[in-house]
């Protein structure tokens, strides 16, 4: 009587959220988005989604929600309970957002790592027509043309305006901005001649690669593109210190119990392990990579220092502020 009597006083004491972390999860969860419906992010999220559902018996929600450059996805996030059941699947720029613009929260402070689905991979772009085959020969054209030569600019603080911007400080170059609104529009000035380089993402570059209407002359990724073996990557170039990859994190909120965040690390980590995800994915360009919630985190931090420092030198802030 006793026995049983203090194990009920036990139980008693333990905090709710060890209760709630060990039925977790028990309900949908909503994994929510800063971009629109297709693009990227989409696509990485709706390749983990049946692999994540297995693996935690719960519906895995897709909810796009782009917009104020993912102020309005992230405050959506952190304004629900900090339980697991609301996640946010963002790109590795979020760690910049507070250099580039006012928020109503701290992107780095305020959110919690859980996981990394992996990195996107781009392609440094020049029309066919181009003499240059390599970023070096891309160098030496536009110091040979000062002032004469522009790259797409999709959006200030992306990799596609940072890594030509390092191009330019690196080497004193002199190449022209052109900001347009994402890549697709200004995708069209480049195939039109309009345009000298463009930093775009594999999947949309790709088939204008491989058809002859662009000339690819570097890989921003971990590896070359498997139908391009040809394309140098910039590590393999040199340019590996330019290199802003864009990478694909899973974060919550900071208030969330360690028990979720390794339950819900393990569940994106076995997925990606996936031979179907990974074809999903490969078919987006994307190279899985697994972390702990300490090894993302400590690559985010890294990345918020390295850009930070370069956001500050060159006097970047968001498109229209």
């Amino acid at each position: 009587m006793k026995r049983r009597l203090f194990l009920a006083a036990a139980a008693a004491m333990v905090p709710a959220t060890a209760v709630h972390a060990e039925a977790y999860p028990s309900k949908t969860i909503r994994v929510v988005l800063p971009g629109p419906p297709g693009g990227l992010l989409d696509v990485a999220a709706r390749s983990l989604s049946e692999a994540m559902q297995r693996e935690l018996g719960q519906t895995w929600l897709i909810d796009p929600r782009p917009g104020a450059n993912g102020i309005l996805a992230a405050q959506l996030v952190l304004g629900a309970p900090a339980d697991g059941y609301t996640l946010y699947l963002t790109v590795s720029g979020h760690v910049v957002l507070n250099l580039l613009m006012r928020a109503p929260f701290d992107a780095m402070t305020d959110f919690r790592p859980i996981a990394m689905v992996g990195v996107s991979s781009a392609l440094i772009c020049v029309p066919p027509a181009s003499p240059a085959n390599t970023i070096a020969e891309f160098v030496a054209l536009a110091r040979a043309n000062p002032g004469k030569l522009n790259y797409l600019n999709p959006g200030n603080g992306t990799s596609s305006h940072l890594i030509p911007e390092q191009l330019r400080m690196k080497y004193g170059i002199d190449i022209t901005s052109i900001s347009y609104k994402g890549l697709p529009p200004g995708v069209q000035d480049l195939l039109g001649n309009r345009l000298d380089l463009a930093i775009v993402s594999t999947t949309l570059a790709g088939p204008h690669v491989k058809a002859g209407r662009l000339k690819a002359i570097g890989v921003v990724g971990l590896k070359r593109a498997p139908d391009l073996p040809g394309v140098a990557t910039m590590e393999e170039q040199g340019e590996g210190d330019l290199q802003v990859q864009s990478s694909i994190p899973i974060l919550g909120q900071k208030g969330l119990p360690d028990a979720i965040v390794d339950r819900l690390n393990r569940a994106v980590n076995r997925a990606l392990a996936d031979p179907e995800v990974r074809a999903r994915l490969a078919n987006a360009s994307i190279e899985p990579m697994p972390m702990t919630p300490g090894e993302l985190d400590e690559a985010m931090r890294r990345e918020h220092v390295r850009l930070g420092k370069l956001i500050r030198q060159l006097g970047i802030t968001a498109d229209g502020v």
